[in-house]
């Protein structure tokens, strides 16, 4: 399925050129959602092009894609409007959306940091991650740095490059589950939940429980998080 999304991605963006400026899927802004979506465009392009695209429109249920797709021009004075295109869209349909939470997941770290700052701590600050539950698993050094250390910085720096899932994980363990789907809803995605971590088979019980997180600038400890 996820190969199916990234090539009708890079067909529609190839055919409508340098005009489209951003492609999101699964998560609609509030300001997408209070313009008139078009239902239309994008399955009539997809048609003109069947070698690419028959097996996703002939087995939508099977395949299960959802295209929201929000074209951004801008008039002489660099105001903004938005055109908002969708295909097979129901935010009551249950719809993975990948690596896409990993973009919620270094926006609300960031913002927690910025709203613990009275305490000194920032994202630089080295991040030592204990465990208290079961399956849950330590990291105290991390070689892919340039100090050797982990940090809120260096996790937010790996996803954006790489889409590192044991970064997305850590940050998901600082932000804890709960508050991570309040800031979703506070953000009007009402339909959307970041539930677990990724790629180690977390779920049910295990998910509810973050780790215990301590903080150093140097060796100073600056903030402790209980699990």
């Amino acid at each position: 399925m996820v190969v199916l999304i990234e090539k009708a991605k890079l067909e529609i963006k190839f055919l409508l050129m340098k005009r489209i400026l951003i492609i999101a899927y699964s998560s609609i802004s509030i300001f997408a959602m209070a313009q008139k979506t078009d239902t239309v465009f994008l399955k009539k392009l997809m048609e003109t092009k069947p070698e690419l695209f028959s097996s996703v429109l002939n087995h939508p249920d099977k395949n299960q894609i959802q295209i929201l797709y929000t074209q951004v021009n801008r008039d002489v004075k660099n105001r903004p409007t938005f055109k908002t295109l969708s295909y097979n869209l129901d935010p009551h349909h249950y719809f993975y959306p990948a690596s896409t939470v990993k973009l919620a997941a270094v926006i609300f770290a960031l913002e927690k940091i910025n709203r613990l700052k009275n305490t000194g701590l920032t994202a630089k600050c080295t991040m030592i991650t204990d465990s208290a539950y079961k399956g849950q698993t330590k990291v105290l050094t991390d070689t892919s740095a340039k100090n050797g250390l982990p940090s809120i910085e260096h996790y937010v720096k790996k996803i954006l490059l790489t889409s590192d899932n044991d970064a997305f994980n850590r940050l998901f363990e600082f932000i804890g589950r709960a508050e991570i789907n309040e800031k979703l809803k506070a953000n009007g995605l009402n339909d959307s939940r970041i539930l677990n971590r990724l790629a180690i088979g977390d779920a049910g019980e295990s998910a509810k429980h973050t780790n215990p997180i301590k903080f150093y600038n140097d060796s100073r400890l600056i903030y402790d998080q209980p699990a």
